[in-house]
């Protein structure tokens, strides 16, 4: 009992007391705070406590600054959301002419355009596509220097999508989940150690992972325009928009409607959810979710849900956004 009220103690400081990311970790408008309330730093910890399982959140409002996050430093399993990381180095290529979208690439015995396999990767989560763009652009490696050369710390791809795929298969016989099943091993696992850090078992393989300010991090760099140009810009956020996954996750509480270009990711016993959400105030509210454990899928999205729709009314409850900058979605 000691030991999980120690968890609980140092999650919420680490909620209530969020330092603001550097400058070159998340770049945010100047002159506004980015401290959580401490309402909302409740209400989220609830939410995020409140499962069997582990949900890490960061979300930054890209008009005024402020910033949220719950366990926003801790490392969780990318599974496809890694996809916006290979459209963006694909889209540099673009930007600076080794690519371009109408290149055709062989698909067993179809050909099809780049940027075909772009809408395809991000819009219905091809995992095909994504290998297919991520040879092309040098593999895990060339990504990683990309994220590197963009100032993001906190994500890492290591394997294809195929070889991902194909581990989580083989570790949970499609069956098992890769994370405790029932709320004493899950309980067990979140223990910390003696000297404060969190237990490895609990944080799981470190390959293809990131952290939820990491996440945040990339997509306010890329809606800012900091990355790509602004067609490329555009054309980035425009097919997210249109991602037919996670109809249970993010937009599922969001009133009919409401603007959101995002990504989803899946694997066993993992969900996953990472956008920019519109505001009918102005307001554009960077963010991502990460969820592992718990009973089930459905708990996992709900929980997502739960925290979008809590976000969304608090900056709903805002007046007007400032004067807009950077690229809209």
């Amino acid at each position: 009992m000691a030991v999980l009220m120690r968890q609980m103690i140092g999650a919420l400081i680490g909620l209530t007391a969020l330092a603001a990311p550097t400058q070159a970790q998340l770049p945010l408008r100047s002159g506004f705070a980015t401290t959580a309330s401490s309402a909302l730093s409740q209400q989220l910890a609830a939410i995020a406590s409140s499962g069997t399982g582990r949900i890490g959140i960061a979300a930054t409002n890209l008009d005024t600054g402020e910033t949220f996050a719950f366990a926003g430093r801790d490392p969780f399993p990318m599974a496809s959301t890694v996809k916006i990381a290979i459209a963006g180095a694909y889209l540099d290529g673009v930007d600076r002419g080794r690519f371009h979208l109408d290149q055709l690439y062989s698909r067993g015995r179809t050909v099809i355009r780049a940027g075909r396999l772009i809408e395809l990767m991000l819009i219905r989560s091809d995992n095909g596509a994504a290998d297919i763009l991520l040879k092309e652009v040098g593999g895990t490696a060339a990504v990683n220097a990309w994220l590197a050369r963009a100032g993001i710390r906190g994500q890492r791809m290591d394997r294809t999508i195929a070889r991902l795929v194909l581990d989580d298969r083989s570790r949970t016989g499609k069956i098992i989940a890769n994370l405790p099943l029932t709320p004493q091993d899950v309980a067990q696992s979140t223990s910390f150690t003696d000297d404060g850090e969190v237990n490895p078992a609990f944080i799981g393989d470190a390959r293809d992972t990131s952290t939820p300010a990491a996440m945040v991090a990339l997509l306010a760099k890329l809606q800012q325009g900091a990355l790509l140009s602004p067609q490329s810009t555009n054309y980035l956020f425009e097919v997210m928009t249109r991602c037919v996954t996670g109809a249970h996750r993010i937009k599922a509480l969001l009133p009919p409607g409401t603007p959101v270009a995002h990504k989803t990711g899946t694997l066993a016993g993992v969900s996953d959810d990472v956008g920019i959400i519109s505001l009918p105030n102005g307001h554009r509210l960077a963010l991502a979710i990460f969820a592992k454990g718990m009973r089930s899928e459905w708990e996992r999205d709900r929980s997502i849900a739960e925290v979008a729709r809590l976000l969304y009314d608090r900056f709903l409850a805002m007046g007007p956004a400032p004067m807009a900058w950077g690229t809209a979605p």
